[in-house]
């Protein structure tokens, strides 16, 4: 439930990307706690079958979060590090769930329990990148933004680009006129630039709206 509110906090700023990938993984954990109470019936239902039977029916389960965290992980291909080694490591923990219960496999269960640790140890890192701040501690930790042939770094798909840098939108917003209305979207690693409302300091992409006289 919280990773759906989280969910509905990144929709609403603005954040297309985020807010998928929360909704989703939080219906995934909502969808595989039915399985666990008993009111819902799939508990008793699977333990009528064989173990084949169970295993595959678990293994055709994460196979869909396997392809769903695929997607993901092609779309985060230009946000940053932190992000796409939390979802390739995220990918490696359900393909080896997927093999691991429709192979009925005790080791390689173990070994995707493993690699689930390791991206719950990068998931927290993230967070971390995020709220130790200039501001809110002495030093801010690395997450390089990715960028295709030394092009932008793009947030996941909801934003559009125009290439500029922090320092190109802020010279945008010299001798602005009421009007025309646009919105530019910056790659901003360590900057923060008002323009009618603010755009927060990230390492991903802000988008900026404000009037300008072309």
């Amino acid at each position: 439930m919280a990773q759906i509110i989280a969910g509905a906090w990144s929709f609403a700023s603005n954040n297309g990307f985020g807010a998928v990938v929360f909704t989703s993984y939080g219906c995934y954990w909502m969808s595989y706690a039915a399985t666990l109470i008993p009111g819902f019936g799939i508990a008793e239902a699977l333990s009528k079958v064989s173990a084949d039977v169970r295993g595959q029916s678990w293994g055709i389960f994460n196979l869909a979060w396997t392809l769903q965290t695929f997607i993901f992980l092609l779309a985060s291909s230009r946000s940053n590090w932190g992000t796409v080694v939390l979802l390739a490591c995220l990918l490696l923990t359900y393909v080896l769930s997927t093999i691991g219960h429709w192979a009925q496999s005790e080791g390689v269960m173990h070994a995707s329990g493993y690699v689930g640790l390791v991206t719950a140890i990068v998931a927290w890192y993230n967070v971390a990148t995020d709220m130790l701040t200039k501001e809110t501690f002495y030093c801010k930790l690395p997450n390089p933004a990715i960028g295709l042939r030394n092009g932008p770094a793009l947030e996941p798909p909801g934003h559009r680009v125009h290439g500029l840098d922090a320092h190109s939108a802020a010279h945008h917003l010299d001798g602005r006129t009421p009007g025309n209305n646009y919105d530019f979207v910056a790659t901003m690693p360590k900057h923060t630039v008002v323009a009618n409302t603010i755009a927060a300091d990230s390492q991903l992409v802000d988008t900026i709206s404000f009037d300008k006289n072309v």
